[in-house]
């Protein structure tokens, strides 16, 4: 994993925290709210992440398919 596909993984967790923790307004065990917040955090950082590395694999896969796909024909048509 390079680091452009760290990115995924890190801007919706910081997201995330950041509303979290703006989104936290009672006094009662604010420890625990941002222990919380930090770990749904933390998920949805790694939810979206792996989303993104897998549709970028899928895609990745289609278009070795397609070209391998081309080439398969290229040389059955000379053959002929």
């Amino acid at each position: 994993m390079g680091e452009h596909e760290v990115r995924y993984f890190v801007i919706p967790m910081i997201v995330v925290f950041v509303l979290g923790i703006a989104g936290i307004s009672a006094p009662i065990f604010p420890v625990v709210q941002f222990v919380i917040v930090g770990l749904i955090a933390i998920l949805a950082g790694t939810v979206c992440g792996w989303i993104a590395v897998g549709i970028r694999l899928l895609v990745k896969w289609f278009q070795t398919r397609k070209e391998h796909h081309a080439v398969k024909k290229v040389a059955v048509a000379s053959k002929r």
